[in-house]
C-alpha cells in the first residue's frame, strides 16, 4: 500500500474511546510531548527555512534579499518613530529612516530616500551576497505603496509619504530592525562574535564599502574622531551577533591597506586589526576615543559571554573571519558566475591569493585559535541555562544564558528544568517574557563572577 494511502486509511479508522484514567494519562503525555515537539518543530522550521534564501522570483528580480522574506506580510502598523543617524533624507527636516512596529510585534526599519536610479536593487544585491557569504545582515525587501500599503498608511508617516510622492519615488526599503536585545532570526552564524566582526570587515573590502572600518584614517588621525562618529552606527551588535546594516557597492579606498592585510594574514598578527577594527568597535562604539579597552567594552572572554574579549583568541578570530570570507568569495567566483559588481579589491584578491592558498590560511588560523583555547584551564565547567522566548509570530529566539554553578569537569550539572523553573530562570534573561524555554548547557571554564 502506498505510504500516502496508508496514512489516509489510518486517519479514517474508527477510534475506540479510552477508559477515564487511560484518557487522562494519554492527555498528560500528549501535552508534555506536544510542547517539546512544537518547540523543536518551530525551531527546526526557522533554521531550515532560513537556509533557503535564494532562487525564488523576488530574489531573481532583486526585490528581496532572501526568499524567507519574499512578501510584505504587514497588515497594520502599530507605531512609527524616526531613527537616529543616516545622511540621505527626503528633506533636511525629515529622518533618514523610520522604525516601525507591526501588529505581530515585529520591528522594521523603513528607508525612503537613498535609492540608486530609482530603486534599491544594489542594496538588495549586496544583502544577497552577504547572505551567500554568511555575513550577518538583516533581510531586506523593496516595497511600494501597491505591494505593501499598510507601511505607508500610518498617520505619523503622512508628511514623509507626501514628500515621497511629491518627488515621484516608487520604491522604499523595508529592513529587519536590529535590536541589542535579540538575535536576528535568519542571520544565524555559528561562528564566535569576533569571527563575525572579521567577516564583516572582509565583506566591506570586497564590496568597496568605505564608511565602516576602511576609511577611519583617511584624513589622518585628526579626522579619526569625525570619521568614527559617521561610521560607528553601520555595525550593530545583538546578544551573540555582529550585524552590518545599509549594504551597497562602491569603489574601495586604501588599497595599500588591503594588500598589507593579505600579506600578513596567517603569517603574523595583522596590524590593520587594532588600528581600524578595534578602535571603532571598542572605543568608537563605547564612549569615544581613549575611553575603553576591548575587555572593558565587551567584558572578559567567557563561555557565557559571546562577545567577551580575549587579547589573543579574539584577535585570531577576527583574522579568521577576514580569511574565511576572502576564501568564500574566491570559491564563489570559481564555482558560479560572479553576478555582483567587481571591485578593485576583489581583483586584487584573485591576483594575490589562490583558492588553495586561501584555505590554507583559514586552516592555519583555526589551528592557532584551537591552541590558544586549549590553554584555558579545563578542570572546571560552568553549568548554565540557555534561554529562548517565543515571539508573537510563533518563532523562538535565543535571548541569553543564566549561569547556575561551577562544577569540576568530571561532575554532572544535575539541573532539572520544569516549566516553572524555566520561567524563573529565563524570564529575567528574556526581558520579562513568559513564553520561554530553557535547556541545560555545559561550558568549559568556571562561570563568570557576578
Amino acid at each position: 500500500m502506498p505510504a500516502w494511502l496508508n496514512s489516509a486509511v489510518v486517519s479514517q479508522m474508527p477510534v475506540r474511546p479510552l477508559p477515564g484514567f487511560q484518557r487522562w494519562l494519554f492527555a498528560a503525555f500528549a501535552v508534555t510531548c506536544g510542547v517539546a515537539f512544537r518547540h523543536d518543530r518551530i525551531g527546526g522550521a526557522v533554521s531550515s527555512n532560513c537556509d533557503l534564501h535564494d532562487g525564488c522570483e523576488c530574489w531573481q528580480q532583486k526585490v528581496c534579499s532572501s526568499c524567507t522574506l519574499s512578501g510584505c506580510g504587514i497588515d497594520h502598523v502599530l507605531s512609527v518613530r524616526p531613527l537616529q543617524g543616516g545622511t540621505n533624507r527626503l528633506r533636511p527636516d525629515l529622518a533618514a529612516a523610520y522604525g516601525l512596529e507591526d501588529s505581530l510585534g515585529r520591528h522594521w526599519a523603513l528607508k525612503l530616500a537613498d535609492q540608486e536610479n530609482g530603486s534599491y536593487d544594489r542594496s538588495v544585491l549586496a544583502s544577497q551576497l552577504a547572505h551567500t557569504l554568511k555575513v550577518p545582515t538583516p533581510r531586506v525587501l523593496q516595497v511600494s505603496m501597491a505591494s505593501c500599503p499598510a507601511v505607508f498608511q500610518h498617520k505619523d508617516l503622512q508628511e514623509v509619504v507626501a514628500e515621497f510622492q511629491r518627488q515621484k519615488r516608487h520604491w522604499a526599503l523595508l529592513q529587519e530592525f536590529v535590536s541589542e536585545n535579540q538575535d536576528l532570526p535568519c542571520a544565524a552564524n555559528l561562528e564566535p562574535f569576533w569571527v563575525q566582526v572579521g567577516q564583516i570587515a572582509m565583506f566591506d573590502w570586497i564590496t568597496g564599502r568605505n564608511d565602516l572600518f576602511n576609511d577611519l584614517l583617511v584624513g589622518g588621525e585628526t579626522a579619526l574622531a569625525d570619521n568614527m562618529e559617521v561610521n560607528k552606527d553601520n555595525i550593530k551588535t545583538t546578544p551573540s551577533q555582529a550585524v552590518e546594516i545599509d549594504l551597497g557597492f562602491s569603489e574601495p579606498c586604501c588599497l595599500d591597506d588591503f594588500v598589507e592585510i593579505l600579506s600578513q594574514l596567517g603569517q603574523r598578527r595583522v596590524a590593520w586589526v587594532p588600528s581600524h577594527i578595534l578602535v571603532l568597535m571598542c572605543e568608537g562604539r563605547n564612549g569615544g576615543l581613549g575611553s575603553q579597552m576591548c575587555s572593558s567594552a565587551f567584558g572578559d572572554y567567557s563561555a557565557l559571554r559571546p562577545k567577551g574579549w580575549h587579547p589573543e583568541i579574539s584577535r585570531i578570530q577576527i583574522e579568521r573571519g577576514l580569511a574565511q570570507v576572502a576564501t568564500a568569495a574566491l570559491n564563489l567566483t570559481g564555482s558560479q558566475a560572479w553576478s555582483y559588481p567587481v571591485s578593485a579589491t576583489l581583483t586584487l584578491l584573485q591576483e594575490k591569493w589562490s583558492k588553495n592558498g586561501a584555505q590554507a590560511v583559514v586552516d592555519r588560523l583555526r589551528t592557532e585559535e584551537e591552541a590558544a583555547t586549549e590553554v584555558i584551564p579545563t578542570d572546571q565547567k560552568c553549568c548554565s541555562v540557555a534561554c529562548q522566548y517565543r515571539s508573537r509570530f510563533w518563532t523562538w529566539h535565543h535571548c541569553g544564558e543564566k549561569a547556575m554553578k561551577t562544577v569540576m569537569i568530571e561532575d554532572a550539572c544535575n539541573i532539572r528544568l520544569s516549566a516553572i523553573s524555566m520561567v524563573l530562570h529565563c524570564s529575567p534573561v528574556c526581558g520579562g517574557a513568559t513564553k520561554v524555554w530553557g535547556t541545560v548547557k555545559e561550558s568549559k571554564g568556571s562561570c563568570p563572577a557576578g
